[in-house]
Parts: C-alpha cells; structure tokens; sequence
C-alpha cells in the first residue's frame, strides 16, 4: 500500500485486558472523535519521547481507572483512513489493580473473545481481533512420515503456542483431524471449505492458485487463511476476507530453490498497512519469532524447523 505522506500521523498505544473468564475489555469510542462511536481496544496518543508501558499506563488511569499496570507487548498495526495515518502499538495488560469503568462517560463493557469480531471496530482493530485467537507458530505438516510418526509428533506439539496445517495428509486426514481435537490443537485444512466444515477445522487455508480463483469468501465460519507471495495475493485475500496470511519465501529454502527470497525488508514492505495478520513463511525457525515480530509479522511458520524430532 502506498502511504499518502501528507497525511498527519500519530503513535497510539491500545490494551489488550482479560478479566478471569477470558472476556476482554472494550470501549466505545466518543461520537465526535476520530472513528467516533466504534468499539476499541482502549489507549490512546503516545506523547513525544514517551515509553509504551508508560503511555499505556497513563492512559488506562485516565479512561478506565486501572492502576499498577503492566503489560508487554502483543502487536503493532500500521493503517492508514482517508485523513490520518495510526501507527497503533498493541499491549497486553498482565496485571492491574482497580475495576475498568469509563471515567470519561464511554461505554465499557467485558466481551467474551468469540464476540469480539462481530463488534463495531475501527480498521487498525481488526487485526488485532483475529491474532488473539491465533497461535504465534503455524506448523506444516511434514512429507513422507507414516501415521505413527505423524501421531507422535501431534502430541508433541503445544496446543498454546503452535497451530497445525494439515497439507497433503491423504487418508489419514480424518484420523490427524481427530487427534488435533483430543489434544486440543488448532488445525487447518487446505482448500476445501466442505471438508473443513465437516472435520471442525479451526481453519481454511487457501493455496495460491486457489485463492486467486476465488472472488468472493469461502463459505466457511471459521478462521480463512491465504498463501500470498505477491501483492495481488495479498489484495485478493483481502478482498475475499480472509484473517490472516503466511508470506513467503521470506529465506531461500532447499523446497523451492528457483523462488526469490523477499528477505525481511521485502516482508516488511509487502505487509505495512495491510489488515491481514501475518506468518512469516520459508527459511525461517521458531528463533526468528522475535526478528519477524520485528518486521510486521505476528508469528512464523515452517515444516522442518517446527517439527518436532
């Protein structure tokens, strides 16, 4: 996305705030301000030489209250409206002391996770609302191992951290699809949106060729995934509505050893203002989750270095 550079900018800094049920606090914002009367993440403008923690601090004090915070960060959002650029720096709040209420008279209200989406939020929300039901690794099922290699290496994943796309797994589709649900782990399906409907899967992930074919969502509630390695990707799986994407090849990788790698500045580029959570994909390891947080992902992806064993 090209940035219009005569558009004002301002850095805010948003909370992400669970209560003991896993609900997460949203305000709404004031009719006459920026995105008046949307649900948000609640925060606000970042002052010159300002520390995040510290601007988030002062800022859940003033809006709801909150004392003795901390928090550490989650994700950044770079968006741009029509007549101002956000640079939006998203914390999750570990611990506070006092009860969130709106002391400058907005609504605030505990939303439980799976209602979040189906608010009103503003653009630079949106992100953030499908990445908190996201692993930050997303494994590819590996090539050529049998089902009792397969199996074992499922029960060696965390359900906490990491995800699993069951590419090319054949007839023992149904059986990995099982397991994933007994061990509580997030699974995506390929390209058929029937098969992931009937097998549960937590989501869809489209390949290339089959994304670009689509015109229109996939008839599928759940998590809607894209292979993207260009900018018309990425727009068509914008325009389709799909939550999140694995870019690639970010590295050279020995299973596609003609592909150009974009490198991290050419991941970076592709990603910056684009409302799509992404997974850095192609010569990188569970290692580089700080350095592609770094880049605009929020979390990466791969087969051998993932897997366990």
């Amino acid at each position: 996305m090209t940035t219009d550079a005569s558009l004002p900018e301002i850095v805010v800094v948003a909370g992400i705030i669970r209560d003991a049920q896993g609900r997460l606090c949203l305000s709404r914002r004031p009719e006459h301000k920026h995105q008046g009367g949307l649900w948000e993440f609640p925060g606000g403008k970042v002052e010159a030489g300002e520390a995040l923690g510290d601007a988030l601090a002062r800022e859940l004090d003033e809006e709801l209250g909150l004392r003795d915070l901390v928090s550490t960060p989650f994700m950044s959002v770079e968006h741009a409206y029509p007549d101002l650029r956000v640079v939006l720096h998203f914390r999750e709040v570990r611990a506070w002391s006092g009860e969130p209420h709106g002391r400058e008279g907005q609504p605030v209200e505990w939303v439980p996770l799976q209602q979040v989406s189906e608010r009103s939020l503003p653009a630079a929300n949106r992100p953030v609302a499908a990445a908190l039901r996201l692993p930050r690794e997303l494994v590819v099922l590996p090539d050529g191992l049998g089902s009792a290699a397969l199996l074992s290496g499922l029960a060696s994943l965390d359900p906490a951290r990491q995800g699993i796309y069951l590419r090319h797994a054949g007839e023992q589709l149904r059986g990995l699809a099982a397991r994933c649900h007994e061990l509580g782990l997030r699974f995506w399906i390929a390209d058929d949106a029937d098969l992931a409907r009937r097998l549960d899967a937590f989501g869809l992930h489209l390949t290339a060729p089959v994304l670009m074919a689509h015109t229109q969502r996939p008839a599928f509630e759940g998590m809607i995934s894209a292979a993207c390695h260009d900018r018309a990707q990425i727009q068509r799986a914008i325009d389709i509505g799909a939550h999140m994407a694995t870019l690639s090849p970010v590295r050279r990788t020995a299973s596609h050893p003609g592909a150009t790698p974009l490198g991290w500045p050419g991941f970076q580029d592709l990603v910056r203002e684009q409302p799509l959570v992404f997974y850095a994909l192609g010569g990188v390891a569970p290692d580089d989750l700080a350095l592609a947080r770094e880049h605009g992902a929020f979390g990466v992806a791969g087969i051998r270095a993932f897997w366990p064993g």
